[in-house]
């Protein structure tokens, strides 16, 4: 069996933002903006600390933040 290497690639960075609410059901309304290109080498708690500025300067309230990172599986 051949050994695994993983591959860390760039990651992104998504603001889930509640924009407005559904007058028929009442549920929320939710807008994500996505910010891609973010180096594999970034740490969590960093992107937390990016995504809460990022927050500050948004014209609605947060409603999720996500931190996706990606990798290859390669042999």
């Amino acid at each position: 069996m051949a050994t695994v290497v993983t591959v860390p690639r760039d990651s992104s960075l998504q603001l889930r933002l509640v924009v407005g609410t559904n007058p028929e059901t009442g549920a929320p309304i939710v807008n994500s903006k996505t910010f891609n290109k973010i180096k594999s080498t970034a740490i969590e708690q960093d992107a937390y600390d990016v995504a809460n500025a990022l927050v500050d300067l948004q014209k609605y309230t947060v409603d999720e933040i996500r931190f996706e990172k990606e990798s290859q599986l390669t042999e």
